[in-house]
């Protein structure tokens, strides 16, 4: 299969790692490594794309449209464009998720969120940069972060 490289960047208590797909492939997929207390995303809605996310290890939180529910490995939520959402690591250990997008586009949301928050000290700044970022990648900010 040749050399396995690992394109991943780092956002505030994450590392988002890219798992290579076939060109043409209609959905993208990261693998997410969340460290215990950090804030998820702010609650967010995307217009143009599904996200689903698998929990493969710890303990997450969800919110979609309002209502939160939560995960061990082997859960799945599915989150279909138009709804509010948001995820978090609620439990005491890093976590790891496999998230899914389709079709695909956030990914260099994902690239150009991380190089923008490395200066970024502020959650006040995080969401300047994400509803700013949102506007070119279909990402719209309607609530805030959802507790770590």
């Amino acid at each position: 299969m040749g050399e396995e490289t690992s394109d991943s960047v780092q956002l505030i208590g994450a590392r988002v790692t890219f798992v290579p797909t076939d060109e043409g492939a209609p959905y993208e997929l990261t693998e997410w490594d969340v460290e215990p207390g950090s804030q998820g995303p702010p609650v967010h809605v995307h217009h143009e794309h599904d996200e689903g996310f698998y929990v493969m290890s710890g303990h997450f939180g969800f919110v979609l449209d309002g209502i939160t529910t939560y995960g061990k490995p082997g859960a799945h939520v599915l989150v279909p464009k138009g709804h509010a959402h948001s995820f978090w690591n609620a439990g005491a250990r890093p976590g790891r998720l496999l998230h899914i997008v389709s079709p695909p586009g956030l990914e260099q949301y994902f690239r150009d969120l991380a190089a923008g928050l490395s200066g970024i000290k502020t959650q006040e700044g995080s969401i300047t940069l994400r509803k700013k970022l949102g506007e070119k990648y279909d990402i719209e900010v309607v609530g805030p972060p959802v507790p770590g």
